[in-house]
C-alpha cells in the first residue's frame, strides 16, 4: 500500500504521540464502539493518531496514541485496553 506524501505513518505517530492503549479487536470490529471513539476524540480537541495494527495468538489489535498521558488514561478508563510503554 502507498501513501501520499503529505500523510503520516503508523510509527510517526507512535513515535509522536507516544502515550498508547492497544485495544483487542472484537469479532466483527468496533462497530457503535468506533462512533464512541471518534466523539472522544472530538469533545477533547484532538486528532485522531492511530498505531500499528497487529495480530497476536489469533487476536487483532489496534493501537490508539495521544501526545498527553492525561488522555491516555481518560480513553483507557472510557474503553478499556492495555497501556502499552514507549521503548527505551
Amino acid at each position: 500500500m502507498t501513501r501520499r506524501k503529505s500523510e503520516r505513518t503508523v510509527r510517526t505517530n507512535e513515535r509522536e504521540c507516544p502515550h498508547i492503549i492497544e485495544l483487542a479487536m472484537p469479532p466483527g470490529g468496533l462497530g457503535a464502539k468506533l462512533d464512541l471513539i471518534h466523539a472522544f476524540h472530538r469533545q477533547r480537541g484532538i486528532d485522531i493518531q492511530r498505531g500499528r495494527s497487529q495480530r497476536r495468538d489469533d487476536q487483532d489489535y489496534v493501537r490508539w496514541c495521544f501526545a498527553t498521558r492525561e488522555d491516555a488514561e481518560a480513553f483507557k478508563v472510557a474503553f478499556g485496553g492495555e497501556v502499552i510503554l514507549p521503548r527505551p
